[in-house]
């Protein structure tokens, strides 16, 4: 979760609406802009306050009810019009209601997240660790951006979100964007890279 203050999130705001993709809190998401409904989207971000949210598409057309807010931290606006951007992950949000003219807009609230002292937690953040590292050992990039993230002092709630932001399950991710219990989600987490270490 941000620090910003909740009275700095907008009430409503644009949605792009992707199939298996995740944006998790901290997080930087590469996105080439290309339909016209999300060139105006992100043109009228760009020009305000340069958040945005994503959303997973479900099978009946509509969205699911938890995503991510994000802000833009970086975009260039490319000859054909399209763009491309660095969005950073913000938050967990709830969707309300939702209006797809002239591009995907919902109303949403900022979700809270239950963290509380656990020396439980401690002992899952270590089996977590050990078992990325063995996980991602053959892959040079993936390594960088776990001994980076590894090392650097977190809460157990970033700490997870950074883990699980490059699980290469999308299915996995949406379970762990949509689980607010930090105990639960760090579980989750590690029971997830374990089966696919034990499958590799």
């Amino acid at each position: 979760m941000s620090d910003r203050p909740e009275s700095d999130f907008p009430d409503t705001t644009g949605v792009m609406i992707l199939p298996w993709t995740c944006l998790f809190p901290g997080a930087m998401l590469p996105l080439h802009i290309f339909e016209e409904r999300y060139r105006v989207m992100c043109k009228l971000a760009l020009a305000g306050n340069r958040m945005f949210a994503i959303a997973h598409a479900t099978d009946d057309g509509t969205i699911a009810d938890i995503g991510s807010l994000g802000v833009i931290r970086a975009a260039v606006t490319n000859e054909d019009g399209t763009s491309n951007l660095i969005l950073q992950g913000i938050g967990r949000v709830a969707f309300g209601s939702v209006t797809m003219d002239p591009y995907p807009q919902a109303t949403l609230s900022i979700l809270s997240e239950s963290e509380e002292e656990d020396d439980s937690l401690a002992s899952l953040r270590r089996k977590i660790r050990d078992v990325c590292l063995d996980f991602f050992a053959e892959n040079t990039e993936a390594l960088h951006y776990l001994k980076k993230h590894l090392s650097a002092p977190s809460s157990d709630s970033t700490f997870s979100d950074m883990i699980a932001a490059i699980h290469p399950s999308p299915q996995a991710q949406r379970s762990l964007l949509e689980e607010l219990d930090i105990k639960t989600r760090m579980s989750l987490l590690l029971h997830l890279l374990q089966s696919e270490k034990s499958d590799a």
